[in-house]
């Protein structure tokens, strides 16, 4: 009940009945304005989500993904390069989109100044309109939730567009140089997803030749790694990598710290490092990268494959069906499927795990993991 988002429903809530209350509606005019507020709150933040969609395809930053809704998929198609998928509960818009070429900042500013540009005419809308209850409520909603969104802040997993529009101008020293190496990460893990690792190596090794020492850069070399099934060498050099990082700020440590904890757990599952040593630590990283903002629900899959190594298969079970079901980026929903395969098979129910394997086939065939529990399940 403490929530922010919980108590500024509640203040809300409480603003537009005294406003209902001085217009004389009464009880029906009320519930009809906070009808109006319901419709502003899910349909701002599609707004400015268009937006920024719309000018990153006029701008050029690219758009991988595009999901509209929440819960479960319904369906999903790929006309081109882009993913279109649709779920259960129409209430949300969101993209996975990132660089492709330089100049990756002024694309990313453009890009938020027409989202920033969208949400403001859905608000100056809503004021022209507001001669009713319902209209009044909408306005009520949607005028402070544009101003929060025009607040500059960046925490893990999202970007407001106050920061795109007023904070990533001013980046310097290695902020800014994150941004002009994404383009060319961006290469590097476009490769990876089509399993073309030497590709991706090489731009790997391009990143490390023009940007060393850049989380982008260490990423991208961890990322090869892992796609080789080396993980003990990218536990390392990303261990190697936290240790010389002393003023990161919490947003990346949390998406280093995530990385961490899964790539330590898939190092235990191959028995490439010791559980003894490296298991305690990676469990710490896990909850010091939840501490630090990172979403848990998007950790399904980690907390699936901890599950699995601590001997809990019907809980790896239930967390990495989880993570699979809504997990947007192919190669880590594969590996939440090679999840899902190996904790059926510790639960003796092959032919489940053959069903998630197949579908991890479909997206990662080229992948270790993939590519060890097809051998297994063939023994099995």
């Amino acid at each position: 009940m403490f929530r922010p988002w919980f108590l500024a429903g509640l203040v809300g809530a409480v603003v537009i009945g005294a406003v209902e209350a001085i217009a004389g509606t009464g009880l029906t005019g009320t519930a009809v304005a906070w009808a109006g507020a319901l419709v502003g709150v899910v349909l701002l933040p599609m707004a400015t989500q268009l937006g920024l969609i719309v000018g990153s395809v006029v701008f050029g930053l690219r758009v991988r993904h595009v999901i509209f809704g929440a819960m479960r998929e319904v369906a999903s198609w790929t006309p081109k390069r882009v993913t279109f998928t649709l779920r259960a509960l129409p209430i949300t818009l969101r993209a996975q989109i990132g660089p492709w070429r330089s100049p990756v900042i002024l694309r990313c500013w453009l890009a938020g100044l027409l989202s920033a540009a969208v949400g403001v005419a859905v608000v100056v809308g809503g004021w022209l309109l507001a001669d009713s209850a319902f209209w009044r409520g909408f306005v009520v909603a949607v005028t402070p939730l544009m101003l929060y969104k025009l607040w500059p802040q960046r925490v893990p997993l999202t970007t407001s567009t106050g920061w795109l529009l007023f904070s990533l101008p001013r980046l310097k020293g290695a902020e800014r140089s994150e941004f002009v190496a994404a383009p060319l990460a961006a290469r590097a893990y476009e490769a990876l997803r089509t399993g073309e690792i030497d590709a991706a190596e090489s731009f790997a090794d391009e990143l490390t030749e023009k940007h060393p020492g850049l989380n982008a850069t260490v990423s991208c070399r961890i990322s090869v790694l892992e796609a080789r099934g080396e993980y003990a060498p990218g536990v390392l050099l990303l261990l190697k990598h936290l240790s010389e990082q002393n003023d990161l700020p919490p947003r990346k440590m949390s998406y280093l710290l995530a990385g961490l904890a899964g790539l330590g757990f898939k190092a235990v599952e191959a028995g490439q490092l010791p559980a003894e040593s490296l298991l305690p630590t990676a469990k710490k990283a896990l909850e010091d990268a939840i501490k630090l903002g990172y979403p848990e629900f998007e950790l399904s899959g980690t907390n699936g494959l901890l599950a699995l190594i601590e001997g809990d298969p019907e809980s790896a079970v239930r967390l990495a069906r989880t993570a699979a079901d809504y997990n947007h980026t192919p190669l880590s929903r594969a590996d939440d499927l090679v999840t899902l395969a190996r904790a059926h098979m510790a639960c003796h129910d092959n032919a489940a795990a053959r069903e998630a394997l197949a579908k991890a086939e479909e997206l990662a065939p080229w992948s270790p993991r993939v590519t060890e529990t097809r051998q297994r399940l063939s023994v099995a």
